[in-house]
This record gives C-alpha cells, structure tokens and sequence, in this order.
C-alpha cells in the first residue's frame, strides 16, 4: 500500500480547500484573507509534524488542530459547506492511522457535535441551512471513513500475512533441519545397528561353528586311533565327522548370507521372505508367511531383530526339531508388534534354553519385550515375541 501517496493527497486537499475558500466565494476581507493564509500554513505543519515520529505520539492533538482551522472556514464563510471536505479528509487520516477504536469514537461523536454548532452558526448567521449541499458533503466523509478503515484492515491483514509468511518460513527451515538431523540419526542407527549385528553374528561364527570344528577334530583323532584297532567303529566315527563337517560348512554359509544381507539394508518383508526362501532352498523347508499392519511402523532398528528371531527359530526347528514346516505370522498393532513362529516338529515338554533360544531372548528384551517358547511332543514347537511401540518395560527375573 503506497501511504506516501495518500499522505500528499491529504496535503492537497487542505491546500486546495482553502484555496477555493479564498478565490471563489466571492469578495474577502483581509481577516478573511490572512486567515487563509494561516490555516494554509497550518495544515502543512500539522502534516509534516503527523507523518513523522512526532505524529504517532501526538496524533489526537494534530488531528484536534487540524478540525479547529477547519471551524475556522466556518466563522468566516458561513455560506458555504466546503469545511466538511476538510472533515472528510481528517476522517480518511483518523480511521486510516488510529488503532484506537476509543479515540475513533471519541472523535465521530465530536464531529457530529461540532457539525451541529456549525449548522446552527450558518443559520444564525445567513438565515439559510442548505440541506442539499451538507448531506451531498456528509455522505463524502462517509465514504472516506469507510474507505480508510478498509485500508487500514487491508494494512493490518497484509502486515499479519506478511508476519505469518515468516513464522511459517521459519517453521519450514527448522522442520528441514530437523528433517535433516532425523535422516542422519535414522542413517546413524542404521550403521549401529548393522556393526552390531556383525558382531553378534561373528560371536555366533565363533561360538556354533567354532564348537563343531573342535568337536570334529576330537572326533577325527579318535577316528585315527580306532582305525587299525576297530576299523568299523572308525568308520562310524568318521561318519560322525561328516555330519559335523556338513553342519558347520552350513552354519558358515548361512552366516556369510546374513553378513552380506547385513550390507544391503531392505524392506522388512523383503529379508523375511529371502530368508524363507533360502531356507527352503537348503534344507527344503515350507513355509507361510502372514503380516498384519504397516510393516513401515517397524522401527529399523527393531526389524533386524525380528527376522534374526524368525531367522534363528527356523535355524531350530530344522535343527534340532526336524521339522518339515513352519508358519510365520506378524501383527502390527500401535501398541506393539507381534510374532509368532510355529513348526511342526518334534517339539518337547521340556524346554532348556540353549544358544539360540537364548540369543532371541536377548533381542527381545533389549527392546523392553517378551518371548515365550511352547512346545509338546510331537506337535511342534512354538515362539511367540511381543516388541512394544510405545511403553517399553523390563521385566528383572522370572521367566520371558
């Protein structure tokens, strides 16, 4: 809004007024005259002191001035209504610039109270009221009140437009950095969460693999010993070794296939589903796999854990529980995620957590959950995980 232009027009009109009082109301005194000339000069320094810093401070006063030159025009030509001009344009200058709707009403009700002074001096001093001519000048500072006050709210919306645009900019660039810092801290966990899966995977190398290779070289001493003694007990015992052999060269392939999937972060049901299938390929196991829920609420940071627990309880239903098939159902809630696998195998009553079962149990309860195995004779084995969203509890003895 160019208010510098307004503002000269509001020179202009005064100037202009009291022109028109002076060269065309006909003969003039010199009182008239000089008058002319003072209020002039008034309404420029009234103006010149409103538009700088001194006008906002003082601004009632300037205006107050500004109507006393104004009722001036009306002492000394009583026969015309031109001052209401002059009232309009402080009108235009009062709801334009006043924030105060206490001093907007202050000065309505004083104008009108100062309009009829002025109709009752016009009579008394011409003995005519020309009703035309002040209701066609009323209605002009009608207008201009109602235009300045929609200005001065065009201002206001502007300004407050201009106000949010900025907060909302700034919004914009902390949720961008902010957006930034989560991508890096979610990169972060990431890369954590993968160095540590390596190392836990490499603990397991050393501990499952590591076991049988020493227990294969026991085995092919005896085996060596037996051989010239009890050739067919050798025989067996080597045998023996080969089996041994089998398992660790398995173990360390599907420890090497968990490093490189490790490496090349997917999408949960990705790595769940190749887990299965390679699975499937190896050992020639069957499998369903069933998701309930959004996948994407898994935090990452949690689904590594999940497909080592589906990972490491079909690892023991072949292993140890023979099994043929396994189901594999998970549901995502908002309260938590929960899984469950089931093979039938040959299951038991009697369940005496070894290294596999005890790792799941330490993967679950790292995120504040529970597991808990059920099996029976011949009718499978069963782990059911539970890892909470939103309350996060441990549990310090008892079982899981």
């Amino acid at each position: 809004m160019n208010f510098t232009l307004l503002k000269s027009i509001r020179l202009v009109m005064f100037v202009l007024i009291s022109y028109i009082y002076y060269f065309n109301l006909g003969s003039h005194t010199t009182i008239q005259f000089i008058f002319v000339m003072v209020a002039s000069i008034g309404f420029c320094i009234n103006h010149i002191m409103l538009i700088t810093s001194f006008g906002k401070n003082y601004f009632p006063i300037l205006i107050v001035m500004d109507s006393i030159l104004t009722i001036g025009f009306v002492f000394l030509f009583p026969g015309s209504t031109l001052y209401l001009i002059l009232f309009g344009v402080n009108a235009v200058t009062i709801f334009l610039f006043s924030e105060s709707q206490k001093v907007i009403t202050r000065f309505s009700v004083g104008f009108f109270l100062v309009w009829g002074g002025c109709i009752y001096y016009t009579y008394y001093a011409t003995g005519v009221i020309d009703v035309m001519s002040n209701i066609v000048n009323f209605t002009f500072i009608l207008f201009s009140a109602v235009v300045g006050r929609l200005i001065h709210k065009l201002e206001l919306a502007q300004v407050e437009n201009e106000k949010q645009y900025e907060e909302l900019q700034k919004t914009h660039d902390a949720l961008k950095d902010a957006h930034q810092q989560l991508h890096l801290f979610s990169q972060q966990v990431e890369e954590l969460t993968l160095i540590r899966e390596r190392n836990r995977i490499s603990g397991e190398i050393h501990d499952t693999v590591g076991h049988k290779m020493t227990a294969l070289l026991v085995q092919l001493q005896v085996a060596k010993e037996l051989l010239d003694i009890q050739p067919e007990k050798s025989k067996q015992t080597v045998l023996l070794c080969e089996e041994l052999a089998r398992n660790a060269l398995q173990e360390i392939r599907l420890s090497v296939r968990t490093l490189k999937d490790t490496d090349k972060p997917q999408s949960f049901i990705t790595v769940t589903r190749k887990i299965l299938e390679d699975y499937q390929k190896m050992t020639g196991l069957k499998s369903s796999f069933q998701l309930h829920g959004d996948a994407s609420r898994i935090p990452i940071s949690m689904q590594l854990d999940i497909t080592r627990v589906i990972q490491e309880s079909i690892t023991n239903a072949v292993r140890h529980g023979q099994a043929t098939e396994c189901q594999i159902k998970i549901e995502v809630t908002d309260m938590a995620v929960e899984a469950m696998i089931n093979d039938n195998g040959k299951g038991s009553s009697e369940i005496s957590p070894g290294f596999g079962l005890k790792h799941m149990r330490e993967r679950v309860i790292e995120h504040g959950g529970r597991i808990v195995f059920e099996g029976m004779p011949d009718t499978g084995f069963i782990v059911k995980a539970s890892f909470p969203l939103k309350e996060i509890r441990w549990q310090i003895g008892g079982g899981q």
